[in-house]
């Protein structure tokens, strides 16, 4: 299946996707929106501003993956890539960013959102400081902070297990090598295996750990932090 850049005028369907592929997700599922089963329309919400959320960072590269049916085009998965680092490759990363167009979006009240519990939203911006050090110090003598940090990865349950989710990883670690920098991924609940198959390499640790952390306190599953480590180059 094709892959392309992601265009504002997906923002809808992206958000649709996601809302299904994460319905019964532990973190952005079960935690966040406990209310998703009377009100599953309203998922779609928390991820419409998520994904306006991602165009409008710089260093983000949105990814979409594409089917064709009966002529139409088809959103099956989607992906975004975050260039993390200060070097020339990140400034190279924010130099292709184009910034979308504020009417591009459509006029809709994403303010209400009936299915989530507005006190587990911010879930994982509160944990940061419990992981934050995943990305410091220095592996093979490149610091960890240069790295495509993959932010969201999402796959249509219709198109699942047809190497659509390896398709949009293999994006950001083919960049990686590439520029000879990291790349890092916050797994979700049992999908180890699927980025080790992918290339990365090892898992230094889960953000869920550590005394008073507030995903764990939420009982969030998953959360293991893998790197694909850059090689050492004399």
């Amino acid at each position: 299946m094709p892959l392309r850049p992601a265009t504002p005028t997906d923002e809808a369907i992206l958000a649709s996707l996601c809302a299904s592929a994460f319905f019964n997700e532990s973190l952005f599922g079960a935690t966040i929106h406990p209310y998703r089963h009377e009100y599953p329309d309203d998922v779609a919400i928390f991820w419409r501003n998520w994904i306006r959320g991602d165009f409008a960072e710089p260093r983000n590269q949105i990814i979409v993956c594409t089917a064709f049916e009966q002529g139409e085009e088809k959103l099956t998965g989607m992906a975004t890539w975050q260039r993390q680092g200060d070097d020339e490759g990140a400034k190279k990363a924010m130099d292709e960013w184009k910034e979308a167009d504020p009417d591009t979006w459509e006029n809709v009240d994403l303010s209400t959102n009936r299915a989530m519990d507005p006190g587990k939203q911010k879930l994982m911006q509160e944990a940061y400081p419990f992981f934050k050090a995943f990305w410091e110090g220095s592996t093979n003598g490149i610091p960890r902070s240069r790295n495509w940090y993959l932010h969201l990865c999402a796959v249509h349950p219709d198109y699942q297990k047809q190497g659509v989710g390896q398709q949009l990883v293999m994006w950001g670690l083919d960049r990686a090598r590439r520029e000879n920098v990291h790349a890092s991924v916050l797994a979700s609940y049992l999908s180890d295996e699927f980025y080790l198959k992918c290339g990365f390499d090892d898992i230094i640790g889960n953000c869920t750990e550590g005394e008073g952390n507030p995903l764990g306190r939420a009982g969030v599953k998953g959360g293991d932090c893998l790197f694909m480590w850059a090689e050492e180059r004399k």
